[in-house]
């Protein structure tokens, strides 16, 4: 069922995509970038609807030709008299009540606070602990990543010397850093390659590691902050991003049950019950 909603709905998003995206016989711009008989898309229609989440991570030639094929498959079915077919009417018309209705939560849910408070995640931690227990060694650790070997020993050196901190200010503005990250959390096997996760495996709380190259030309130094064993119970700061995301979906199930409780009862209802 929930297959079959989803094709519906998804066909009714593709029509409203051809009402947006203008598939108007009545377009008078001579500047398009595709053009399947009286429909066109312009420069304007692209760049809105890539700006849209539901279109994120597609690039301008597969969207252009995504729609090339929406447009000429549309076209053939309205030849065909799908549009004028009571499925196809009734696809719709369920689909706009569906589309409706989900746009409605929506704006409701925006007008409500979700967000949990502090006591209210630290009490949904203390409950359901074993639920964060660790699947894999847990390691948080500071890594900076440098395109020249010597910058990367005398950033090692310097760190060892002082702490990570000062060595990561003394170098801020040198050409040579890649990227920095800060207190990353990141589970055994997500260590890429393999020479990374020995390494770090290796190190003691603290301690910083020899420089590695990953990559051709791209080296590597890391301080293990705190390494967390497979099947531990983290502490709440380090799962505390997971917890808030979990008990914001349980207080929108929640606000949401009790609102269309009340709609229930507000409208009138009849439920008629039938016996053979």
């Amino acid at each position: 069922m929930l297959f079959k909603n989803q094709i519906k709905i998804s066909v009714f998003l593709t029509l409203i995509f051809f009402v947006a995206t203008g598939c108007s016989k009545n377009e008078k711009s001579d500047k398009f970038v595709a053009k399947v008989n009286d429909a066109v898309l312009t420069e304007e229609q692209i760049n809105r609807a890539l700006s849209e989440k539901r279109n994120s991570g597609k690039n301008r030639s597969e969207f252009i030709q995504n729609w090339i094929e929406k447009e000429i498959l549309y076209q053939e079915a309205l030849k065909n008299g799908i549009l004028d077919g009571n499925e196809f009417k009734t696809i719709i018309e369920q689909s706009k009540k569906e589309l409706a209705a989900s746009l409605y939560i929506n704006k409701f849910l925006d007008q409500e606070n979700t967000t949990p408070t502090e006591e209210e995640i630290q009490q949904y931690y203390e409950s359901c602990k074993d639920d964060f227990k660790l699947n894999d060694d847990l390691f948080r650790v500071n890594i900076i990543y440098m395109n020249d070997f010597d910058r990367a020993v005398q950033f090692r050196n310097k760190a060892i010397e002082t702490s990570w901190k000062n060595a990561l200010n003394s170098s801020q503005n040198s050409s040579s850093i890649i990227s920095v990250e800060q207190d990353r959390q990141i589970f055994r096997y997500q260590f890429q390659p393999p020479i990374f996760m020995r390494s770090v495996s290796a190190l003691q709380k603290d301690e910083i590691s020899l420089v590695m190259e990953t990559e051709p030309a791209k080296f590597v130094v890391v301080q293990l902050i705190e390494k967390l064993g497979k099947d531990t119970i983290p502490p709440l700061s380090i799962v505390k991003v997971e917890v808030q995301t979990i008990l914001t979906i349980i207080l929108k199930k929640e606000k949401l049950k009790k609102y269309i409780d009340k709609l229930i009862a507000d409208h009138n209802l009849e439920i008629k019950r039938y016996s053979e």
